[in-house]
């Protein structure tokens, strides 16, 4: 029972709620809850004289207990308790400890430092007790029971209760992405690489996504920062693979989705080995298309933003195999393309011609020919280095610094001009129709979306990564990725709501449950504070009261 406990600390007196029980057959404080001092107390029950109750203290509680329930629905504790080896001893399990890190991070606590601080403040002190600290040390005691091989397990079984739920994969869509951390002190998964976020000079570890048609994640895989996506793509579609038929789906039945940064003529041929493909060709394999004129295009469809989507369909081969393919075309993407290139040109034109009147100038220090040489390369974007052609020449007698020649590849840029707004698209999928088609393929974005949720850090952020060791890397990302099959699959849940996932957990957030006690004293109770009819209708569908009892 929750009693109210007064403490004088440094000769100020201030009031707990706290809960005895018996352990080892003696009384002991197992929670407390600070309420405030006395006048605090006081002022909160003048304000509430019209209520039958004085609210103590509010917590956020939506949010907290929708991942629970959606924990409770996927398994989650008893299928990690299943796959590790831990003794079984007081306090809580792995699958809690693992729960416990994946809700926190959910709510803002950024590293396994801060979660006590977190829990202590959160509706989640009010319904689990245990004995022990939530320090750093723990959670990385428990991160050694996951190893890659059972993580693995753990995702068989989440997305087996998935397909029962009804959520079944026919399409995969498939993409890398990569967090820069700050690391110095390293073993093998950070590394330099090509970062997205344009810090190659920093260290990052990479990831590999395939999400379901329902943006559900069904397989991650993490690897070596200095991997690039071709490279890697076998292994991350053996792993798609494995999951298929650990799942017991018919491979050959399945839809691969992914761009052109995985093309490699051994890449397209291990995938149509397996399943089908929809994927997309980088332009200099197939130039030709782009100079199709835009009036041999057909209309296609208006995609959400209220652009008009054309295409050009026919067959063509790419890496020794013969698809249908689609040119897709997007007048809005067009311009937005040719704006961000000219602006680029324009900025790389002014440097050049800056260069240009240094070296003219004889003033300043000497430069040789392999110092501008660098200089130049270094202006020019790797984007634009086929654009812009150059010669610097000797040093002229009497001068201190070479000539510099540069002009545009007319013909390259006539190229480039001609494929804005293009997007070549091609498939096995010979029997379906070109809208079908190029729908398919834009819906790639569903796992873009997934690595902007995991970059959100308002919902389950994987960066920075603080960890050294690979072992914790790949423990900290797994449960990220848990995190967000959490969210995906409570979306999933209320999808006829109609609401986005940021809404949705914004409704959530906004269901709070406060401590109060009645006007004459007595016990304190736990209850749900004013709801508006959206939250009510959530708070009844994930059933969040039955939280509340225990």
């Amino acid at each position: 029972m929750v009693s109210l406990k007064k403490k004088i600390i440094k000769g100020h007196i201030y009031w707990y709620a706290v809960e005895m029980a018996r352990v080892g057959g003696k009384p002991k404080q197992i929670w407390q809850k600070y309420l405030g001092t006395a006048e605090k107390i006081i002022e909160l029950k003048e304000k509430s004289t019209e209520l039958p109750h004085i609210k103590l203290k509010s917590f956020q509680y939506g949010k907290t207990a929708a991942l629970l329930s959606i924990s409770d629905e996927l398994n989650f504790i008893e299928i990690v308790n299943k796959h590790t080896n831990k003794k079984q001893i007081k306090g809580l399990t792995v699958g809690e400890y693992l729960l416990l890190n994946i809700i926190g991070r959910c709510d803002g606590a950024q590293s396994e430092n801060s979660i006590q601080k977190w829990f202590d403040k959160s509706s989640l002190s009010l319904l689990w007790k245990f004995p022990h600290k939530l320090t750093c040390q723990n959670f990385l005691n428990h991160y050694k029971y996951i190893d890659h091989e059972t993580s693995k397990r753990i995702e068989d079984d989440l997305c087996k209760i998935l397909i029962e739920k009804g959520i079944t994969p026919r399409i995969l869509f498939l993409d890398e992405t990569n967090w820069f951390n700050y690391i110095k002190k390293v073993e093998e998964l950070a590394q330099n690489g090509n970062n997205k976020q344009y810090r190659n000079h920093m260290k990052q570890i990479c990831m590999g996504l395939a999400v379901s048609e329902d943006n559900i994640p069904f397989m991650h895989e993490v690897y070596e920062g200095n991997k690039h996506d071709s490279k890697i793509f076998p292994e991350l579609l053996d792993a798609i693979t494995q999951r298929l038929t650990n799942l017991k789906i018919t491979t050959q039945d399945m839809i691969l989705v992914f761009d052109k940064g995985n093309n490699s003529q051994l890449n397209v041929k291990d995938v149509i080995s397996e399943m089908h493909i929809v994927a997309s060709a980088k332009h200099n394999q197939a130039e030709e298309l782009l100079n199709v004129p835009l009036e041999a295009y057909k209309y296609l469809y208006t995609n959400s933003k209220g652009n008009k989507i054309y295409g050009y369909r026919n067959k063509n081969e790419f890496f020794g195999e013969e698809f249908t393919t689609v040119v897709l075309y997007s007048e809005a993407s067009y311009k937005k393309q040719k704006k961000g290139y000219e602006a680029s040109k324009a900025k790389i034109c002014e440097k050049l011609e800056d260069l240009k009147k240094r070296l003219g100038s004889n003033r300043g220090k000497e430069r040789d020919k392999s110092s501008v040489e660098r200089e130049f390369n270094e202006i020019i974007y790797k984007d634009f280095r086929s654009i812009f052609g150059h010669k610097v020449g000797e040093i002229p007698e009497g001068k201190k610094k070479p000539g510099l020649e540069i002009w545009v590849e007319n013909e390259v840029e006539k190229l480039r001009y001609a494929g804005f707004g293009k997007t070549i698209v091609f498939t096995d999928m010979h029997s379906w129709h070109s809208e079908k088609i190029a729908k398919t393929y834009n819906q790639k974005y569903l796992v873009e979306d997934d690595f902007k949720l995991l970059n959100d850090v308002l919902l389950v952020p994987v960066g920075r990564i603080n960890h050294h060791k690979d072992f914790n890397i790949r423990a900290h990302i797994f449960l990220c990725v848990i995190g967000m099959i959490f969210y995906r699959y409570l979306a999933w849940k209320c999808k006829f709501l109609g609401l986005s996932l940021r809404r949705l957990v914004e409704e959530l957030d906004g269901i709070h449950v406060a401590l109060v006690q009645g006007k004459t004293g007595g016990k304190v109770e736990l209850v749900v504070e004013e709801m508006d009819v959206r939250q009510a209708r959530l708070f009844s569908l994930l059933d969040l009261g039955k939280f509340m009892g225990k």
